[in-house]
């Protein structure tokens, strides 16, 4: 399963926890949309995922 996590800040403690339970059996992307800009891509990616988590 593909997984998309947008993150509106840097990940803490407990999202890396979750992010790296995910990428066991997923794939996982991770899109800062504070350092990311390019809203075409983050369109493309969230239509290209399975889950989208936003945290």
């Amino acid at each position: 399963m593909k997984i998309l996590y947008l993150l509106k800040q840097s990940p803490d403690e407990t999202l890396n926890k979750f992010i790296e339970e995910h990428k066991k059996a997923n794939e996982v992307t991770i899109i800062n949309i504070n350092e990311n800009k390019n809203y075409d891509e983050i369109v493309d990616s969230i239509v290209s995922t399975d889950k989208v988590i936003s945290w």
